[in-house]
């Protein structure tokens, strides 16, 4: 099975971002997930397992069942631009569609628990002028400033802190030719 379809498949890839920087039981995993038929996400869970994308932490006896604690295996949340692009079109767009299907979902499960402040979420869009070697130099920086904010262990130091989450997308815009014409005036 290929890297970006194994992570991008809707159920897995709730449940990897669910792991994502920390460790959780499969029954805890469940609990973020209710939607999501039991056994459909134990087959996704073994799935991930099988493929190392799943690490088990550790495994206790409960009540005559074996519960397992599981986390995410070094950068497997994260799929590779050049992966990605040698994916065909209609691939690409049926994985965006997931990625906004699992958007909407946060953003109802948010809303349905605001701040005390009211805030949902923030978002912004801005138009980006960059080569392909920026928009590399752009996601590694991005990367970089958000590394620090991504140990669950915050929020024992902090009483405030609590998680967010964080997505990234970037797509040309096709509302703007990708050179300008050169237009030049008559002397």
């Amino acid at each position: 099975m290929e890297r970006t379809e194994l992570v991008l498949h809707p159920v897995r890839l709730r449940v990897i971002l669910a792991v994502a920087n920390r460790s959780l039981t499969t029954r805890q995993i469940a609990d973020l997930l209710p939607d999501v038929a039991q056994a459909t996400l134990y087959r996704q869970i073994g799935v991930l397992l099988e493929h190392g994308v799943l690490h088990t932490v550790s495994e206790v006896q409960v009540r005559g069942a074996t519960e397992r604690t599981l986390t995410l295996a070094k950068d497997f949340g994260r799929i590779d631009t050049d992966d990605f692009a040698a994916l065909p079109p209609d691939e690409q767009q049926r994985y965006f569609i997931n990625l906004i299907g699992i958007l909407l979902a946060d953003f109802q499960r948010a809303s349905e628990r605001p701040l005390p402040n009211g805030l949902i979420a923030t978002y912004t869009r801005q138009r980006l002028y960059l080569s392909p070697d920026e928009l590399d130099a752009v996601n590694a920086q991005t990367n970089a400033v958000l590394a620090p904010y991504r140990q669950p262990s915050r929020m024992s130091d902090d009483p405030h802190v609590q998680p967010w989450l964080f997505t990234g997308i970037v797509m040309p815009d096709t509302d703007l030719p990708a050179q300008p014409d050169s237009q030049e005036t008559p002397s």
